[in-house]
């Protein structure tokens, strides 16, 4: 890691369709461009209850200081909202919708009548037996708290084009709207691949995605577990159980072609079994989450490149 620190060098790797057995090659970390950050900050907790293996987190548009959270396999098909520094502000079900393996939230522009929508990303696969998954839309909520209610979803279902696959990571661009999965490696093997979905299908009918390339994880373990695009455009999150890294987009680039150049390191948090990650609106911060009873909710504050 210091060599690759210490040299700078910018050797991104982008083979679609890549499915190498062996561990991947090096990849180098961006030296230059990146934010500036200070050190991790816990700033509050998940409250104890039923929120006890969040999978996926993402920052509202609609309601100010709203993280939308949503818990791992085993789970109903909801999702809770929660302040900042975890104080609840609502839990809602989300009709029309199953649970298989929910493993990351999105937030983006909806598919229909404009406005905030969030996406769930219904991709887990551990076993890699699944025909298809799915992605369920649902508006932002207008008003938080009281009574748990549900809302309405708009089911998404999508396949891949070489058969199954396992992801923890659903991106969406927030101008096109485009869908981008990134996968999760099996035993510390091969790269992960990356899916996109540049076009909505028609309501109801089936779509599958396109290759759209291949990523390692520069250092540190190599499985991708949630991520999230700023929703200026500007560059990606995506994290790992052990780092954080932001991946610069310029304003014609896609997702894929983003994560396709050398990532910037950022401050990571240590936390068991982390997979939420979610750019706090109105700069530069993030925070991310693990899984457990009153996990810690982590901020790390950053300011533009």
């Amino acid at each position: 890691m210091q060599w690759l620190r210490r040299t700078g060098v910018a050797l991104a790797l982008l083979a679609s369709g890549c499915q190498g057995s062996g561990p991947p090659a090096a990849v180098a970390v961006r030296t230059s461009g990146c934010p500036r950050c200070g050190g991790v900050t816990r700033i509050g907790a998940l409250p104890k209850g039923d929120l006890d293996e969040c999978s996926g987190v993402v920052a509202g548009a609609a309601q100010a200081d709203a993280l939308y959270l949503h818990n791992d396999s085993g789970d109903g098909p909801r999702f809770f909202a929660l302040g900042l520094d975890g104080a609840p502000r609502g839990e809602l079900d989300v009709a029309g919708a199953t649970a298989v393996d929910w493993e990351d939230v999105a937030r983006g522009p909806c598919g229909a009548g404009g406005g905030s929508c969030l996406f769930f990303g219904d991709i887990g696969d551990n076993d890699r037996e699944r025909d298809g998954v799915a992605l369920y839309e649902v508006r932002e909520p207008d008003a938080l708290g009281g009574a748990r209610r549900a809302l309405s979803a708009e089911v998404i279902s999508l396949a891949y084009p070489d058969g199954s696959n396992n992801a923890e990571t659903l991106l969406v661009h927030p101008v096109t709207g485009a869908f981008t999965v990134v996968t999760k490696v099996k035993k510390n093997k091969g790269s992960a691949r990356v899916y996109e979905l540049s076009a909505r299908p028609a309501a109801g009918q089936p779509a599958t995605f396109a290759a759209a390339g291949a990523i390692n994880a520069p250092v540190g373990k190599p499985q991708f577990t949630g991520g999230d695009v700023r929703p200026d455009g500007a560059g990606v999150l995506l994290r790992t159980y052990s780092h954080v890294f932001f991946y610069p987009m310029a304003p014609e680039q896609t997702v894929a072609q983003a994560l396709a150049g050398p990532p910037c390191e950022m401050p990571a948090a240590d936390e068991d079994q982390g997979e939420a990650i979610a750019w706090v609106p109105g700069g530069w911060d993030y925070v991310t989450i693990g899984e457990g009873d009153e996990a810690p909710i982590h901020r790390v504050s950053c300011q533009a490149p």
